[in-house]
């Protein structure tokens, strides 16, 4: 197979940006910190969320889930429309929408309300997320490329984290509102500062005229991502033998088949053209997407349920502690591209995910007696691996195609993002749950005196971190061993969960050395012209 790689000398690093650029990835950077923002700040308020509107559990699955399942469904279909339509029309139209949606929010009368206009939400975000990264990377070249890009993931990564002390924050101090109603001022300005400030897209990365969008792929593609985002999310709560997580999840994989033997007969006007897979760092950048977002974002929500379940920290408190790891990933990610000037891409990622596999390792020493100080080492290497790993790594899908598939490119990496997410909240999930219910059998929870019909009530209370509820239901004679067994087997759950999340860090940084190969970090030629 001959290699897909134009072999061109990296531009000089002394080519400044061009005017603008500096707007571009302060605009592109905002929008990727309200969008990703948007994902977590939510969960913190559904208490108030559903004393105000008088919503049931399934509603308020439903308030986070809506985003989180459009905006996953439609990352890859918004970049490859992007490369058509024109990539800075594409942010600003998706900048628009989520704006539009925020106030639909915040005003809402009742929980079908906010759950349309937070879809609405997801359509915005995906349409701004599946542009920015391809607009970042068109505008900035060699190294200074790296560095915009370690700016543009540092944004994300920081507000990702800090949902929970943002969400806790606003809850607190005003209303549950005022969470959507304080992204329409940023909104605003960032629709400003893109119309005024921001360059429009350069003669090569407009769309072909000749080119005609691939209705079929798009919604093969949403069907597929939808199916199997919305499996892996309800799997943990309705089990994985259900209907609702099963269906959904074959359904998924179906698609994705139909989409690739789809896609494979488009060829040039294919809506992702399957010919890039061929090139090594390309494929490596998915792989490696969708394995890091497993371990950083798959242990988060165990993290969080430990510190604010188990150790009673309010949200606010929670997110204060999680600084040790965001504050990190916002002080080394914009210097990501100083690590490239001494080893090579590959070492780089290595590094990054070796330094992660380090900081999990660290956390896994937790006991049930401890503070959460026993994780500030381990927070910090996590924030310090994921700064150094992520940059780079978005840095090369868009780096190894030609500049008018970069939307296509970066709507693909991307897309990996919340599938990660999801399959690493629901594996560790029934990692987390089956070390539980070992440690709290129904011979351990006999020998505690819990009667029969309370003890699996016990084993659900402690997985879901409600050990306030546990503490009110159990008798008084029972109620002090049984709590030190929930800690025991809580802090056992998450150490396992630590140890995995470990060994999947140690294999991407292997993984690292095999698919990421440096003179793959060239422009790509154009797919057509590539032999089979």
């Amino acid at each position: 197979m001959t290699q897909d790689v134009r072999q061109e000398p990296e531009p000089a690093a002394e080519t400044g940006p061009a005017p603008g650029n500096g707007w571009l990835l302060a605009m592109t950077s905002l929008a990727a910190v309200l969008m990703t923002l948007d994902i977590t700040v939510v969960n913190v308020a559904l208490p108030e969320v559903a004393a105000d509107l008088d919503a049931g559990l399934t509603g308020l699955q439903w308030v986070v889930n809506a985003y989180t399942l459009v905006f996953a469904a439609l990352l890859l279909p918004a970049g490859a429309l992007s490369d058509r339509s024109g990539r800075r029309r594409m942010f600003l139209i998706g900048v628009a929408v989520f704006t539009a949606a925020s106030a639909g929010c915040g005003a809402a009368p009742g929980v079908g309300t906010l759950i349309a206009c937070r879809a609405l939400q997801g359509l915005g975000g995906a349409m701004v997320m599946s542009t920015a990264l391809a607009l970042v990377a068109g505008a900035y070249e060699g190294r200074r490329r790296q560095s915009a890009i370690g700016m543009f993931s540092a944004a994300g990564g920081v507000a990702a984290a800090l949902g929970p002390l943002v969400g806790g924050a606003v809850v607190e101090g005003l209303d549950w509102r005022w969470i959507f109603y304080l992204n329409l001022p940023v909104g605003a300005l960032i629709l400003v500062g893109t119309v005024l400030r921001v360059p429009r897209d350069r003669a090569d990365e407009l769309p072909r005229p000749e080119s005609r969008f691939d209705v079929l792929g798009l919604l093969l593609a949403a069907g597929a991502l939808l199916g199997l985002n919305y499996g892996l999310v309800t799997g943990p709560e309705d089990g994985w033998t259900s209907a609702s997580a099963l269906l959904p999840l074959a359904g998924g994989a179906l698609l994705v088949a139909g989409f690739v033997a789809w896609e494979v007969q488009r060829r040039d006007a294919a809506m992702f053209d399957v010919r890039l897979l061929r090139v090594p760092s390309f494929t490596g950048a998915i792989v490696l997407s969708f394995v890091c977002r497993v371990v950083s974002f798959g242990v988060l929500p165990y993290l969080i349920l430990w510190l604010s379940g188990m150790l009673g920290h309010s949200p606010l408190g929670t997110g204060l502690r999680l600084l040790a790891m965001t504050a990190f990933i916002m002080l080394v990610a914009p210097f990501s591209g100083l690590f490239l000037k001494l080893m090579p891409t590959r070492g780089v990622m290595a590094l990054g995910t070796g330094i992660t596999a380090i900081g999990l390792l660290t956390m896994a020493r937790v006991g049930p007696d401890d503070s959460w100080l026993v994780m500030l080492p381990g927070l910090v290497l996590l924030g310090i691996g994921g700064a150094i790993a992520f940059p780079p790594l978005m840095g090369i899908a868009v780096g190894v195609v030609p500049p008018e598939r970069a939307g296509m490119a970066s709507g693909m990496t991307n897309t990996f993002f919340p599938l990660g997410t999801a399959a690493g909240v629901a594996a560790f999930g029934a990692v987390f749950s089956t070390r539980i219910d070992s440690d709290l059998d129904d011979a351990r929870l006999a020998a505690l005196n819990v009667p029969e019909g309370m003890r699996q009530q016990v084993r659900d209370a402690v997985a879901a971190g409600q050990f306030g509820q546990l503490e009110r239901a159990l008798p008084a004679t029972a109620r002090e061993p049984v709590l030190d067994a929930a800690r025991s087997a809580l802090t056992a759950g998450l150490a396992t969960i630590c140890v995995a999340a470990a060994v999947v860090s140690l294999l991407a940084a292997l993984a690292s050395w095999t698919l990421i190969r440096d003179r793959d970090q060239l422009t790509a030629k154009e797919p057509a012209d590539a032999p089979a």
